[in-house]
């Protein structure tokens, strides 16, 4: 009897004390728990603007901490020929902190500095081999900020866009905006029309010589800023080849003959006529 009674203590002492062991784990998890919803809310994040003829006044409107990195960007779009998406050239391309954004940034909207950005950017996309003519440019200004994603504090930024803002104004253009691009692509170029090349480039005597050893002995270098005209398009292997009369950058006549497109790719093919 007196065993079967310590029997009773020994496990009444061993269940309170597990009892208590778990209460004290479940607190712990509580004060974590309550710990973790401890967290600063932000709720402000917008532009602010004003224009002064063709001044910008820009600023970011927040409660984030001055040390958040915030991206802040000034552009107008556009869209090329044949494409229905939207590009954009920008005026201000700005990624820094709140702290400094919070500041007044002024920028200029030249619009002539706009049109020589964009004539560069179809430069160097023909250059790539994705060379575009302009149709259309909006009227508008687009001023958009944002918190990278990285590290985004706003707890609603995947559903509800938190951290970031977009505002236009109407502000057109009011300006001939060359849209035709200045530079042909190498992939394309077209019929009728004249470009420069801007390195030495192979003039070969035929297309499909009949001697393929008397023909690369024929084959003329065409110096850099030689003209070409171009007088028809082949595709050969499925690689476009072009006919053309060649001229040195002087006018004079060097010759006819054909010109692989491959051998262009890299050149910036000026637009003569």
């Amino acid at each position: 009897m007196n065993k079967v009674k310590q029997s009773l203590i020994i496990l009444t002492i061993v269940g309170t004390l597990v009892s208590c062991g778990n209460n004290k784990n479940t607190d712990q998890y509580h004060n974590t728990e309550k710990s973790n919803k401890q967290v600063k809310i932000y709720e402000q994040f917008k532009v602010d603007y004003s224009l002064n003829g063709n001044l910008l006044d820009v600023a970011i409107l927040t409660d984030l901490p001055d040390d958040i990195e915030v991206l802040l960007t000034v552009s107008r779009s556009y869209w090329e020929k044949g494409n229905s998406s939207e590009f954009s050239v920008g005026y201000l391309y700005e990624k820094s902190t709140v702290g400094k954004l919070k500041s007044t940034q002024t920028i200029s909207l030249d619009n002539n500095k706009w049109q020589a950005d964009l004539a560069t950017k179809q430069k160097d996309m023909a250059v790539s081999g994705l060379g575009f003519d302009v149709d259309k440019i909006s009227d508008s200004i687009k001023i958009y900020a944002v918190v990278p994603f990285s590290n985004n504090p706003f707890p609603d930024f995947k559903e509800k866009g938190m951290g970031q803002y977009e505002i236009m104004f109407y502000l057109p253009i009011n300006a001939k905006v060359e849209t035709k691009s200045k530079y042909g692509n190498f992939q394309s170029l077209e019929k009728g029309r004249t470009y420069s090349v801007s390195k030495s480039t192979p003039l070969m005597p035929e297309l499909n010589p009949s001697n393929p050893i008397e023909a690369k002995n024929k084959i003329k270098e065409l110096p850099l800023e030689s003209r070409i005209t171009i007088l028809s398009v082949k595709t050969k292997n499925n690689i476009p080849w072009y006919e053309v009369k060649a001229y040195d950058r002087n006018d004079n006549i060097v010759g006819t003959g054909w010109i692989n497109s491959t051998a262009l790719i890299g050149q910036e093919l000026k637009v003569i006529k």
